[in-house]
């Protein structure tokens, strides 16, 4: 089946408060963090990703965005939102530990020390968030989440060309994601696990406790040219 043919807007934190679409965009993430193909680490049934219609507006802060895919049900008609992915600064809250890569006893003697010494710290430059697409095979499995992500990452690199600071430093964008549900399908999109920490039962609606990483990926301005060429997300 091919891709339906939809259109995008890029909406700042601050403007996403005043969209007519903005509840269906809510109705939309909830019902997308709902599908759980693995199954491995299970949430409540009742799981709300976007408790109300000004959560993401608040998770994003200032700096934030959002990009919104639409597809057109007729002129008589709204357009219907198929997906999103956002993006925000990222904050190291300094509670992660090395993530559980296999390691020596002598290594794991040193490593020891250090968090005594210092916590580990997780450096990244924004954070890739809310990727979402409703549970409609029409959407799924067509490149859209990708899509949205690249065009995230090119206003990412458009700011930073535009800014008086700009460097050739990379840009570090992280995520936070289930260890045990979705780590694997990260690592495939050149994501590294950088951080872990152990969440109870409860946190993120989560029926059991469950391992949150933190996982980074840098971004160059030759790579935007690159995924002007390739999904990297096919969600």
């Amino acid at each position: 089946m091919t891709r339906p043919t939809f259109h995008t807007a890029l909406v700042t934190s601050s403007e996403l408060l005043t969209q007519p679409w903005l509840s269906d965009l809510t109705r939309m993430v909830n019902a997308s963090y709902m599908v759980n193909y693995t199954n491995v680490i299970k949430f409540s049934p009742k799981k709300k990703r976007l408790q109300t219609d000004s959560t993401l507006a608040e998770e994003l802060g200032e700096g934030g965005f959002t990009v919104v895919a639409f597809i057109s049900n007729g002129p008589d008609q709204p357009d219907e939102v198929i997906g999103t992915a956002s993006m925000k600064k990222w904050k190291d809250d300094g509670e992660w530990k090395p993530h559980d890569e296999p390691m020596s006893t002598t290594d794991r003697v040193d490593q020891d020390l250090n968090q005594i010494l210092q916590k580990h710290v997780c450096l990244g430059d924004y954070e890739l968030s809310t990727v979402a697409l409703p549970p409609d095979p029409r959407i799924r499995g067509k490149g859209i989440a990708g899509h949205l992500v690249r065009l995230c990452e090119e206003e990412i690199l458009r700011r930073q060309r535009a800014s008086e600071k700009t460097s050739q430093s990379p840009v570090r964008i992280m995520i936070r994601t289930v260890k045990e549900n979705n780590s694997a399908y990260w690592m495939k999109q050149g994501f590294t696990a950088v951080g872990s920490r152990t969440c109870p039962e409860g946190f993120w609606d989560a029926a059991e406790p469950f391992t949150m990483w933190a996982m980074i990926r840098e971004l160059s301005p030759k790579s935007e040219s690159e995924s002007k060429q390739k999904d990297i997300l096919e969600v």
